[in-house]
């Protein structure tokens, strides 16, 4: 790794001083950290850095350990931003440049240091010379005199200028922000940079099991694992069993497919969002990132902590084996359940889009389902393709510009597969 590593990169050089800082120095394990992060970030590895890797790399755990069972990496982690926060304020607060590690990701950020902006300042005034033809000084007493007529008229015409270019900023800030197009707003609140978000396709795997036992997992089995240890395949099936199981992280391709989609998404560019396997996921990352979840609760068990929040629901029929739109609180004209109708060219699906505030209430979530993989391209297809979006955005939009919210049902007809557009049901803006 260090062959690649330029040892003259700023950035580099930023990283040994941190490392050899007072505030690092009697931290090895800390100082591993950044230093195994920072190496992989600056030789372009960066989709190297997880928490798996970490864990093995930097903590000397075996390549078989489970993240979610072992915690170490996530707390050690508030630990090294502890430490990074600490020596930006005191022993580097005249460096330029930080290193910062955002909550819910190891990927360290450079980025300009505000301290050391708000403490630079202007550049001193020079004092003037005294040219030779200039007038005689003023006695003490005139000067006061003069200083005092002049000083509160200046002085308030300070303030005056101080609150005009206050005020200017301000409006100017906020008509940046509303020429922006509301899916740009949008996505700038999904793809927060500080917020590090996490896309988590579907576990198909956990559906097999499902459909192999013909019993549901729960989410706290889901979690812990213990429906692994529990599975009992039928006897049909002689060449599987639960490691097998276990160690699959089998996904759908529409799900990678609208993965490589939302990336593509405005401001989604230069985001470095972590796609993250649904079984790997631990509720501690869960609650310092934005999700963007796929799937419904059964192909996602995540989905399920944002649940008692929202009034459309996808839902699963064990006696009819179908998915179905619950819509808890039907206003005029809706109905309470949405279902498929019967497999046919065409047949209508539902698809569901919802914007929930994230677990900690500090940052959001994305949520993408459907009734069946068309049903869940429909909502794709509404969020990232043509105007239709926007149009809807621009219909909830607060006044300062912002999105709130929301959830949104969509039909749309599946033509051998294929959904060539879909039209909104219902909606709710979520307070």
């Amino acid at each position: 790794m260090a062959s690649d590593l330029d040892i003259d990169n700023p950035k580099w050089q930023l990283t040994l001083r941190v490392l050899n800082s007072g505030i690092f120095e009697k931290s090895p394990r800390l100082r591993s950290f950044l230093k195994f992060v920072c190496e992989l970030e600056l030789t372009g590895r960066h989709q190297e850095i997880n928490e798996h890797q970490i864990g093995i790399e930097v903590f000397s755990r075996p390549p078989a350990y489970n993240p979610g069972e072992d915690s170490v990496v996530r707390s050690q982690a508030r630990f090294l931003r502890q430490r990074l926060e600490e020596y930006f304020r005191t022993e580097g607060k005249d460096e330029p440049v930080r290193i910062v590690i955002p909550k819910g990701s190891y990927v360290p950020l450079f980025e300009s240091n505000p301290v050391a902006a708000s403490e630079a300042g202007p550049a001193p005034n020079p004092v003037p010379k005294l040219s030779p033809e200039a007038p005689p000084l003023t006695t003490l007493g005139e000067a006061s005199v003069r200083r005092s007529r002049l000083g509160w008229p200046i002085g308030i015409f300070s303030i005056l200028i101080l609150i005009l270019v206050s005020i200017g900023w301000f409006f100017l800030r906020s008509s940046f922000q509303m020429l922006q197009s509301p899916e740009t707003r949008f996505w700038n609140q999904v793809f927060n940079s500080r917020r590090a978000p996490v896309i988590v396709p579907a576990d198909s795997t956990l559906i097999l099991i499902e459909e192999l036992t013909g019993q549901a997992v729960s989410f706290q089995s889901y979690l812990s694992h213990d429906y692994m240890s529990k599975l009992s395949l039928p006897k049909c099936i002689t060449t599987l069993n639960s490691a097998d199981l276990d160690s699959s992280h089998y996904t759908s391709m529409a799900d990678l497919n609208l993965v490589a989609r939302v990336l593509q998404a405005p401001d989604g560019k230069g985001t470095r969002a972590t796609i993250r396997y649904a079984r790997d996921l631990s509720i501690s990352e869960a609650k310092e990132v934005n999700l963007v979840l796929i799937g419904g609760p059964r192909a996602n068990p995540w989905v399920e902590l944002f649940a008692t929040h929202m009034n459309f629901y996808v839902d699963y029929d064990w006696k009819t084996h179908q998915n179905f739109v619950v819509d808890k609180a039907p206003l005029k004209g809706e109905l309470s359940t949405y279902i498929e109708s019967p497999n046919g060219t065409p047949h209508q699906v539902y698809g569901l889009i919802s914007f929930q505030p994230s677990l900690d209430r500090e940052g959001d979530a994305l949520l993408v389902a459907g009734t069946s993989s068309a049903g869940t391209q429909s909502a794709a297809d509404f969020l990232l393709s043509g105007p239709s979006f926007s149009e809807f955005l621009r219909q909830i939009e607060r006044k300062d510009g912002s999105i709130p919210h929301f959830e949104l049902l969509l039909e749309a007809r599946s033509v051998g597969g294929n959904v060539p557009g879909s039209s909104v049901v219902a909606y709710r803006i979520v307070p």
